[in-house]
């Protein structure tokens, strides 16, 4: 299996292994027998088992897919990193709060919040975004004040942020949702 590079035992236990002969680990632990593996063979991209279970399994290597998912998943998250950089610079920060509670960063949310509150009516404009969130958003929201509240630094922009969520017109939903 992939060019030599690996090779595959079964045993009593019903689990089979696929094994990398350069670093001589286990890379991969298949499990689909609930008795003695007792037959093994493999194709140029498959693994078949037979067991004393009375199934024969077929395993198909989806390394290459799951690298490419992996490699896509990267190239979308960067551009997603690069559209709320671009939008932080055009000043666009409704979009970029919440690409930024989208895309799960903190920091960067923290960014745009203290960008927000260096503007002439930033609070204002914080609470006006706050009310447009959705609840799951201010839930995360309320995850990053926890987290930026801990570190001095941060305190201010922590407690302004959460006085805008509090003095929103979400309260009311807020106190009707089970999450809060």
């Amino acid at each position: 299996i992939s060019a030599g590079r690996q090779i595959v035992s079964c045993c009593a236990d019903g689990l089979i292994k696929v094994w990398d002969t350069q670093t001589s680990e286990c890379t991969t632990t298949l499990d689909g027998h609930s008795d003695k593996c007792w037959a093994l063979m493999t194709t140029e991209d498959k693994i078949i088992s037979g067991a004393a279970d009375s199934l024969l399994s077929f395993w198909k290597d989806v390394t290459v897919e799951e690298e490419e998912r992996e490699i896509e998943e990267e190239r979308h998250q960067s551009e997603q990193q690069q559209e709320l950089r671009n939008l932080l610079f055009e000043g666009k920060f409704a979009a970029a709060l919440a690409l930024s509670l989208t895309l799960n960063m903190p920091y960067k949310c923290l960014t745009v919040a203290e960008k927000i509150l260096q503007l002439e009516d930033g609070t204002s404009q914080l609470r006006s975004l706050v009310e447009n969130l959705h609840l799951d958003q201010i839930d995360i929201l309320l995850e990053y004040v926890a987290t930026w509240n801990t570190n001095s630094k941060h305190t201010i922009t922590a407690q302004t942020v959460l006085f805008a969520i509090l003095s929103s017109n979400k309260h009311s939903e807020m106190a009707s949702s089970p999450k809060f």
